[in-house]
């Protein structure tokens, strides 16, 4: 079934984290050995002899600066987050406790890579010694001590949040379980440029995340080496024991967000003369039953919701009285974050597809390139083989009825789309689909895979607007790239999301609407430039917002006059109710907001430089999410290490007092990049401070 992270997602991917109970096995950490340097922009780069040592350094330099959000996801890993944020982090614990991932890690940990688990056991015992060492910030009892088990079933749970849950059973218990606020906006931009494309001749990566700006899943930039070969500069989400995508002395990747089928969800057969049963093949079955314990902040005493199991998954019960079950891989395979270290310490393109072979990381487009002249896209998944009979919707409700829908096999990475090395020279990914991805006569052909895997097959606004740009440079420079990348310009035919034709938005004839005239005639002769100076793009991005509300059916039909009408009012009315004039410019709209302070913010959703906002007070709307980190990677032709360039929202830390609470800020605003290296010598050379973990 489709399903589209939202909100409660950006909570709960950045659960990669927690502390330490469990002694058996722990590595030798030695903190006189392990050097936290911070740059001129208070980014870390920790060194150490071995892996765990610098993750353990990792995880102390982190706490300095967001300690607070990593706890809060050290409660939702063990289903307490109400006990801090009382009635709103309830249906988080109920869902963690839902998809009981613990049951798998028992089974699944022993079979663990050694090196992986004491990667982990360095990371968690970092927190740890961070919280004994500053008892003031711990937020409450619960936060701490948690098993490495708990830990690891909480990486399942948010990989599992990821790949659409959080959307799903909302549709099932008819938004019955809430959303959590203030977690919006998905997406992100990838691109690849091989050296036959390249002006410089030199293989070039762009890894842009479109994630929230801050919090729980807001990218944290740093660096860590090892003597072990580790060497890898990039973003993490807060708890993370390593880094999600980024560069080495080798290789490059980056990750967007892919939409293939990733969860499938089954209706039960009951009935009144077999309760607590279901019928599968003619056998009634019995349910297994479950009680989830909720504590809530404010309230004395635990809460208890029942919850079910069927062959098919985790399984919830409707008001109606119906029962429906969710199958997805992502439940059965704790494996995500081991596959992401052995991409970690990949030092050349074998390495890294015999990373991706793996097969355990369940979602994620991945782009890639390296030294060695090799660029790589795949839509990458762990895509189940579905029963082919056409009898069964694959992308709507199943019959959870019959085992000849209850799939147990995986396909192997290399049954997935994927480009290696196009004659073209480059691929791109902007969450369309990947059938898409380079030169036309080169694309991958979407007869060739499996339709019930759900691959998107559409474009959208910030797609053809990057093959508007490619396709303009025969060779593309350093700083055409650049210019592709942080482009605020809308194609010439706009889609609203995915698909949706607004054609009719910019054809409306004012003189049958004379009082709309001045919104209808902005619209029209708006340059699709979302410039912070522009009146067009206020009106258009008043009624971009406008437009899910009067599209409540979901429909993707072109977009109606009347609808068109519309927005158009609304947008009129609005101005003149808040702002007493039409002549608003986007931003005096749109703010980029960080404690106390704020300023005019240029882009929109589903341009390149995407700007997602949420709606600040009754007049205004301030950014949430979309340009999050970005990097911009180049493999010089004479060999040597990659030149970085980077630039995050705000700064390394998460603290209003602190000097990088946001002093990458006007940077970003700009459009400007710092540099960065891997040369440890370099780093320390010019650090602002070296200091150890103690």
């Amino acid at each position: 079934m489709h399903s589209f992270s939202n909100k409660l997602v950006f909570l709960l991917i950045g659960i990669f984290l927690c502390t330490i109970t469990n002694a058996q096995n722990q590595p030798a950490i030695r903190t006189a050995q392990i050097t936290i340097a911070r740059d001129s922009f208070g980014v870390p780069h920790i060194f150490a002899p071995t892996d765990p040592e610098v993750a353990y350094g990792l995880a102390w330099a982190h706490s300095e600066d967001d300690f607070k959000t990593i706890q809060t996801l050290i409660l939702t890993g063990k289903g307490k987050l109400a006990t801090y944020l009382g009635k709103k982090g309830a249906p988080v614990d109920y869902v963690f406790g839902l998809l009981n991932t613990r049951k798998v890690v028992d089974q699944q940990i022993k079979s663990m890579d050694p090196k992986f688990i004491q990667l982990v056991q360095g990371y968690l015992m970092g927190l740890e010694a961070y919280a004994k060492a500053h008892p003031q910030e711990v937020l409450n009892k619960h936060v701490f001590p948690i098993q490495l088990e708990d830990y690891i079933a909480t990486t399942m749970f948010s990989v599992a949040i990821f790949c659409g849950v959080d959307k799903t059973l909302p549709k099932i218990l008819d938004g019955s379980i809430p959303h959590l606020p203030g977690f919006t906006g998905e997406g992100s931009n990838a691109f690849a440029i091989k050296s036959n494309k390249s002006a410089s001749g030199e293989p070039m990566l762009v890894i842009n995340a479109h994630q929230p700006i801050e919090g729980a899943t807001a990218f944290y930039e740093a660096h860590v080496q090892s003597e072990e070969g580790w060497n890898i500069l990039g973003g993490l989400f807060p708890g993370g024991p390593l880094i999600f995508h980024g560069v080495t002395p080798n290789l490059a990747w980056a990750h967007t967000v892919n939409f293939q089928d990733k969860i499938d969800v089954y209706q039960l057969h009951t009935d009144k003369s077999h309760p607590g049963q279901y019928e599968v093949d003619g056998t009634w079955m019995n349910l297994e039953k479950r009680k989830i314990k909720l504590n809530i902040k404010g309230i004395p005493f635990s809460v208890s919701k029942m919850a079910f199991n069927s062959i098919y998954g985790p399984t919830v019960k409707t008001p109606k009285g119906e029962y429906f079950s969710i199958r997805l891989p992502a439940l059965m395979d704790a494996g995500a974050l081991q596959q992401w270290y052995a991409m970690n310490r990949s030092t050349n393109f074998q390495e890294f597809k015999a990373a991706l072979g793996q097969n355990h990381l369940p979602m994620f487009n991945i782009m890639y390139a390296d030294k060695q002249d090799n660029i790589f896209y795949i839509s990458n998944g762990k895509m189940p083989y579905r029963n082919p009979d056409k009898k069964y919707n694959w992308s709507g409700t199943l019959p959870g009825n019959t085992r000849a829908t209850l799939w147990e096999k995986f396909k192997p990475v290399n049954e997935l789309p994927q480009y290696l090395n196009p004659a073209s020279g480059y691929l791109f990914n902007t969450n369309h689909s990947p059938f898409m991805a380079t030169d036309i006569k080169e694309n991958l052909d979407p007869t060739k895979f499996d339709t019930n895997d759900g691959y998107e097959t559409y474009h959208n606004n910030r797609s053809f607007r990057a093959k508007e740009l490619i396709d303009t440079y025969e060779k593309i420079s350093w700083e055409d790239l650049k210019r592709i990348k942080f482009d605020r310009q809308l194609p010439a035919k706009i889609l609203y999301p995915y698909g949706l034709d607004a054609s009719v938005l910019f054809q409306l004839d004012e003189t049958k609407y004379p009082a709309l005239k001045p919104i209808i005639q902005g619209i029209k002769n708006w340059n699709h430039v979302t410039d912070v100076e522009s009146i067009g793009a206020l009106y258009y991005n008043i009624a971009y917002y406008q437009a899910s509300k009067i599209r409540n059916n979901g429909s993707k039909a072109p977009l109606t006059e009347s609808e068109a009408v519309a927005l158009c009012q609304y947008v009129n009315d609005f101005l003149l109710k808040h702002y007493g004039k039409i002549e608003v410019k986007l931003g005096e709209f749109q703010r980029l907001v960080r404690g106390n302070e704020d300023w005019p913010q240029a882009g929109m959703p589903d341009v390149l430089a995407a700007v997602q906002t949420e709606a600040w007070g009754e007049t205004k709307r301030r950014m949430n999410s979309g340009d999050a980190y970005i990097g911009f990677i180049r493999f010089p032709k004479g060999g040597g290490l990659p030149h970085i360039e980077t630039v995050n929202t705000f700064g390394a830390s998460s603290h209003p007092d602190s000097p990088h609470y946001a002093d990458q800020r006007e940077m970003y605003q700009a459009q400007k990049t710092k540099v960065m290296t891997l040369d440890k010598d370099e780093v320390l050379k010019h650090a602002k401070r070296v200091y150890r973990p103690e």
